[in-house]
């Protein structure tokens, strides 16, 4: 079951409470116990590939991520991880800049293969 102040949060968003709304834009998870910031991070970055973010979100995102301890290993399997609800499309469009804000270029890989 919910807590009240969880159930408070649940009404408040279905209502669009302003006050909650910007609270939540302005602390995230710092205001709610539960998620420490690295899976907060990775919730994040999954929430970047459902939404097709830009590359400049993706860098952003996986740089806070590996600050707060996620590894590469664990970026990855989040893509992973999320392939089965996201389809192929997202997958598709996330991959290279996931990759990208992890070090790894793409479509120069692509171009190695094809001149090979």
């Amino acid at each position: 079951m919910l807590t009240t102040p969880q159930a408070a949060m649940y009404r408040g968003l279905a209502l669009g409470d302003d006050a909650l709304l910007t609270s939540l834009f302005a602390d995230g998870a710092r205001s709610w116990e539960g998620l420490d910031e690295r899976v907060s991070s990775l919730a994040r970055l999954a929430v970047l590939i459902g939404i097709r973010a830009d590359e400049s979100a993706f860098q952003r995102e996986v740089r806070q991520a590996i600050h707060a301890g996620a590894t590469p290993d664990q970026i990855t399997a989040l893509l992973a991880a999320v392939a089965r609800v996201a389809g192929s499309a997202l997958l598709m469009s996330a991959a290279p800049k996931l990759a990208l804000a992890l070090g790894y270029d793409v479509d120069a890989g692509l171009e190695d293969l094809d001149a090979r």
